[in-house]
């Protein structure tokens, strides 16, 4: 365990006595500072002490969404394999009961990613796009080549084989027999460590931080044998005729609005002019990148939408603008989106907190297929730019949210 008093030792100056803080009191401090701490400090870790295999720590993210949560820490090493740490300030009983449940929920959902998945959700996460993981090890070894990379990651998270870290400033007796109750109990490969975070006070706001393995960690070692599909998605649906967004599938909740096309009357160079006009004005959609990097590009569709395909038969999300709004939808042909909704029934009713803000969802019902749909009108916007990157924004929270659910329910 750490010792109550901590001892700094400079040249030239008298040695200087920090004290412990009691557990629960860290000036004003909460696990967002911890979370941040570590994540900037990777090397502060003691992974040597627990699994020499994970280091070095390489940052990956932080608040990393999950099917069980948001995950506070993850870093990556040169080899694929991924450590998962979860902050606690150990202020009441109920947060040491749930903390370990909580971690192993998020490497749980971990194992069931493809190497995809990692990268969407590391972007989401971090606000960057392209192969995030993959960028980040390459800068620690440039010799890494991305296939081999990619593939010993995809492995490592498919045989559970991570590096669970439970840091807190302390790790008392009932979380260490949390840990005994894990290492006879648990069904998926991993290493646990629990990782008490001294902290001792310097004067002033100055604080001296030491993270250590306490003589109570417990080492989970476990073989799993997990049984997959082949993860293939469906064929993306290639419809040959070319609706306008008037004949797509609408929201239930929105009624079909005005299509802004084309004259039926009216010189040939004009209708060239205004479809060469709208597909400038879409361009910048047509052209975005995904979180998800299996995305495939918008479609442009004549004469006022663009249509993302989803791994799903004749489904997909369509963005479209007419005379007074714009929104994304899901759309597709209602059998496809009924089905679809139902299959996700359980989970469907907390989509509306992880897709954009001001997004409707309303489940299936008997009369309809149900609808998602998120709308804003022309006047919120300052300008086409403004109005263009928001449905940018919205194409690609759809995206996030719809593509690996229809993926896993197909």
């Amino acid at each position: 365990m750490h010792g109550d008093v901590f001892l700094l030792e400079r040249p030239d100056q008298p040695v200087q006595r920090a004290a412990r803080i009691p557990l629960g009191d860290t000036r004003g401090r909460n696990e967002a500072w911890l979370r941040n701490t570590l994540f900037a400090h990777p090397d502060a870790l003691p992974v040597a002490d627990i699994d020499p295999a994970f280091g070095p720590l390489l940052p990956l993210c932080r608040e990393m969404r999950t099917e069980a949560g948001p995950l506070d820490i993850a870093f990556i090493n040169p080899h694929g394999y991924l450590t998962l740490v979860e902050c606690k300030l150990w202020r009441n009983p109920e947060a040491r009961r749930k903390v370990v449940a909580q971690i192993l929920d998020y490497a749980r959902a971990i194992t069931r990613w493809s190497y995809a998945d990692l990268q969407r959700q590391v972007s989401m996460a971090s606000g960057r796009k392209g192969n995030l993981p993959f960028e980040v090890a390459r800068a620690h070894n440039p010799s890494l080549e991305e296939h081999r990379f990619a593939d010993a990651v995809v492995r490592a998270m498919r045989s559970g084989r991570f590096l669970l870290l439970i840091a807190g400033d302390g790790i008392r007796e009932d979380v260490g027999a949390l840990a005994e109750l894990v290492n006879r109990n648990a069904a998926s490969g991993f290493s646990l460590g629990l990782v008490e975070v001294a902290l001792y006070e310097l004067g002033g706001d100055a604080l001296a931080i030491q993270p250590r393995v306490t003589a109570r960690t417990h080492l989970i070692e476990r073989q799993v044998v997990l049984l997959r599909g082949d993860g293939g998605s469906l064929g993306e649906d290639r419809i040959e005729d070319r609706p306008s967004f008037a004949s797509a599938a609408m929201p239930a909740s929105g009624g079909q609005e005005e299509a802004v096309g084309v004259p039926e009357t009216g010189a040939a160079g004009r209708n060239a002019l205004l479809k060469a006009e709208y597909e400038r004005w879409w361009q910048p959609v047509a052209q975005m990148r995904f979180d998800d990097p299996e995305q495939p590009s918008p479609e442009v569709r004549w004469p006022n939408h663009v249509r993302a395909s989803l791994p799903w038969p004749n489904l997909w999300i369509t963005a479209y603008r007419d005379a007074r709004v714009c929104g994304v939808f899901l759309a597709g042909h209602q059998e496809a989106r009924r089905e679809f909704l139902v299959r996700a029934e359980g989970e469907i009713d907390g989509w509306g907190t992880i897709l954009p803000e001001g997004t409707s969802v309303e489940p299936p019902g008997d009369a309809d297929a149900g609808s998602i749909s998120t709308r804003r009108t022309h006047a919120s916007f300052m300008n086409d730019d403004e109005n263009r990157a928001w449905l940018m924004t919205v194409l690609n929270g759809y995206v996030n949210v719809l593509r690996p659910r229809a993926k896993r329910l197909a």
